[in-house]
């Protein structure tokens, strides 16, 4: 029986931790690419969510403009009106399928989470927080809860002055 020299058996041991070491930092590479590639991925996606919230507010700015004005158009119109909204449900029905919605406010109070407050009125008569009016709607993440734009809201506070902010929508749609 003869004994296997060291350096013989040193020589498998040491190509394999080589191949280990390889391997590990191959790994490593990989795993920073794929959170790079997610990272863009995740970079695209809330691009093209908030170019459709654009969007989104302009069907709104449309149909609060169209109100009340309607019966007064001819046919063709009312069939323009008609494309328009079908146009508008069905990019709420595409974001929807994508988990996202509009929020939802079932109390008619603002969360500073959900909200962003343009501007307050006194109002006796209503109680603080309550939305006024709703000037851009606000957006959630269904599946990540995660809100996606706050919406940005007219309430009432009653404690003090009223406040109305320099960034109102009111005021940059009236301009």
């Amino acid at each position: 029986m003869t004994m296997p020299k060291k350096g013989k058996k040193a020589e498998p041991e040491l190509f394999l931790r080589k191949k280990l070491i390889q391997f590990q930092r191959e790994i490593v590479e990989l795993k920073r690419i794929n959170k790079e590639q997610g990272e863009t991925i995740e970079q695209r996606e809330h691009k093209l969510l908030f170019g459709l919230l654009e969007i989104l507010d302009a069907f709104d700015t449309l149909e609060q403009n169209i109100q009340g004005k309607e019966e007064r158009l001819e046919k063709t119109g009312q069939r323009f009106v008609k494309s328009t909204r079908a146009v508008h449900r069905k990019l709420l029905r595409l974001l929807q399928s994508c988990h996202v919605e509009p929020l939802e406010f079932p109390d008619n109070k603002a969360k500073i989470e959900h909200c962003k407050v343009l501007a307050t009125q006194n109002d006796p008569a209503r109680e603080n927080e309550e939305i006024i009016s709703q000037e851009k709607k606000g957006y959630i993440h269904t599946e990540r809860q995660q809100v996606l734009r706050k919406a940005e809201v007219i309430t009432v506070y009653n404690e003090g002055p009223p406040m109305k902010s320099v960034f109102s929508s009111q005021n940059h749609n009236n301009s």
